[in-house]
């Protein structure tokens, strides 16, 4: 099993996606709430991320000890590739638990693929019906190098977008088939 500090850092990749703007009548409310989030708009959202962001990672963590608590600081940088198609997300760059997780439109989806210093591959996709405009919930939708009923991944993300431009993200990791604990991140724009 990684140490703490690999499954916090396998937590941090993602505080990446974005949020919606908000409709501007109480008839887009309806139609916006009966549709779900919109993944172009979210992903509009996350591009605006592009940069350099600071912050401090606290989780709790199922272990021997149940309860752990942890805090590290955090640097994420931001890039987009393919004319704009994705968006890299690098956790920690240069060190040597450095993560990249890759943010894509997937026709009306919103998918992520996180390079994990786990070794593994989880994938996530936008849950659009239980998303908010500023809250927007990311759930497993598989993966590569791992059983997800026995080995430790990322398993659920959800991201919020703050009012005074800072995020919030919480990333849930998962081994042996449930819940091995939150991590979250309060960044800042560095």
């Amino acid at each position: 099993m990684k140490s703490k500090f690999g499954l916090m850092t396998c937590a941090a990749t993602v505080l990446t996606v974005g949020v919606l703007a908000a409709p501007q009548n109480g008839m887009a409310d309806d139609k916006a709430a009966k549709a779900g989030v919109d993944a172009k708009t979210a992903f509009a959202k996350i591009k605006t991320l592009v940069g350099e962001w600071k912050g401090e990672i606290s989780g709790e963590h199922r272990g021997k000890e149940d309860g752990q608590h942890e805090k590290n600081d955090a640097i994420v940088t931001y890039r987009l590739t393919g004319a704009g198609s994705a968006l890299v997300e690098t956790q920690g760059p240069g060190t040597g638990h450095e993560m990249v997780s890759v943010y894509h439109l997937d026709g009306d989806d919103l998918r992520m693929t996180h390079y994990c210093a786990a070794g593994n591959q989880p994938r996530m996709k936008l849950d659009r019906a239980n998303s908010a405009p500023d809250h927007l919930i990311f759930v497993f939708d598989g993966g590569t190098n791992l059983d997800p009923q026995k080995d430790l991944h990322i398993h659920g993300l959800e991201i919020t977008f703050e009012k005074d431009g800072r995020i919030k993200s919480a990333w849930e990791a998962y081994t042996e088939g449930k819940s091995a604990g939150i991590t979250a991140f309060n960044m800042s724009r560095k």
